[in-house]
């Protein structure tokens, strides 16, 4: 016997067929590790990862020191 959807359930499926409807034909890129730009991507993704980690580190010391009176 099937369940009868929640009103959250029912919102969640609704608005996702809006979307699939905004989206009709646009391509979504998806990319494999079969793909020739998946490593590239995925490059990309770690150093934009480790420039913001080094921020955030900088920031911080920063912050120490300013709190320290130095």
């Amino acid at each position: 016997m099937k369940r009868t959807q929640t009103a959250e359930e029912r919102e969640r499926e609704a608005k996702k067929l809006r979307l699939l409807e905004e989206l009709e034909d646009t391509w979504l890129p998806y990319l494999t590790p079969k793909d020739d730009e998946f490593y590239q991507q995925v490059l990309k993704r770690r150093v934009r990862m480790i420039l913001t980690l080094k921020a955030e580190i900088l920031i911080l010391g920063m912050l120490v020191l300013r709190s320290h009176g130095t």
